[in-house]
């Protein structure tokens, strides 16, 4: 079941959202943000813990409503807001969306085959199928999706994340982190 729930949504997957997602995800003058749901935060986690490895300017929506406000206040069109967002869509990702687009962002949505309202402010839209044979959504297609995504920008920033990854590394080292 879930082999074939990976083969559909990569096969589904628009390839020039996928390519979007890469190239806006890989610019370096671009602030990212992450942002996710109840089960769904683990997929921001662990992307952004990517991203953080291979570029600099990469944060977590915070938690906490002073600070998330102003993190939400101070975006521009500089950011790029990657939002997770499935099925009992939660209400604030839509709040989150709408001023980071009309701020002149670029938002990023990784969604079910239904679509998160917040698709609506989205440059690129990455649905994944969500079948599985419990009560629970699955998001092990998305978990591919997220994969693919971090593969291209590894591809297209090249030596340059070699050697961010190299560096911290060696930050982590000398602190006595590894």
């Amino acid at each position: 079941m879930f082999t074939a729930a990976v083969a559909q949504t990569l096969a589904e997957t628009p390839p020039h959202d996928l390519e979007n997602a890469i190239t806006l995800l890989s610019d370096r003058r671009k602030r990212i943000t992450l942002v996710g749901g109840r089960f769904t935060n683990l997929l921001a986690q662990y992307l952004g813990r990517h991203l953080m490895q291979l570029r600099d300017d990469v944060r977590f929506l915070p938690d906490r409503d002073a600070e998330r406000t102003a993190v939400l206040a101070a975006l521009t069109r500089r950011d790029v807001l990657v939002v997770f967002d499935y099925r009992r869509y939660e209400h604030d990702k839509l709040a989150i969306a709408q001023p980071t687009q009309e701020h002149g962002g670029k938002v990023i949505v990784f969604t079910d085959t239904w679509l998160s309202p917040t698709a609506s402010h989205a440059a690129v839209v990455l649905p994944g199928q969500v079948t599985a044979p419990s009560p629970y959504d699955s998001l092990v297609p998305t978990l591919a999706i997220v994969e693919t995504v971090v593969a291209g920008i590894i591809t297209t920033l090249g030596a340059e994340a070699h050697q961010h990854m190299k560096h911290g590394e060696d930050s982590a080292r000398r602190i006595g982190l590894v």
